[in-house]
């Protein structure tokens, strides 16, 4: 079981190394096992491999996002945390509202991520976290 500064290390390097665009210390964050449900009802992102591709895809074509705990709560080896998204594409402003459940490993890894929430309307996910599951 991580220790309480543990889990707070992981999530404070997880926002913090991706508001600054600093890839490597934010993959370096992740367990080589990690699983991605990003989003929940999307497809399933497992390892080193899923980390690479979710930074790909979240910044290509010029796109810009920053990532803002709102609340955050911590229990047992979880972080539940409200975040909010500002990004940028096609050089419109879109703000996003989700809940993003954390699970750090004994390492003090983030191991898995669930997230849940809903674009603005009109707007369609790029289909790496999408897959199949676009139409729904």
């Amino acid at each position: 079981m991580p220790t309480r500064q543990q889990i707070e290390q992981a999530m404070h390097t997880h926002f913090d190394a991706w508001n600054a665009k600093d890839r490597s210390r934010w993959e370096a964050n992740f367990a080589p096992d990690i699983v991605f449900e990003d989003p929940v009802g999307g497809p399933t992102k497992i390892g080193l491999e899923a980390v690479k591709l979710s930074w790909d895809n979240s910044f290509k074509d010029g796109q810009i996002w920053h990532i803002e705990p709102v609340l955050m709560q911590i229990c047992s080896d979880q972080a539940a945390c409200h975040v909010r998204s500002t990004g940028m594409i096609n050089g419109e402003k879109i703000v996003i509202e989700g809940i993003e459940v954390y699970t750090i490993d004994e390492a003090g890894k983030v191991a898995y991520i669930r997230t849940w929430f809903t674009p603005p309307e009109g707007m369609m996910l790029d289909p790496y976290f999408m897959g199949a599951h676009a139409a729904d």
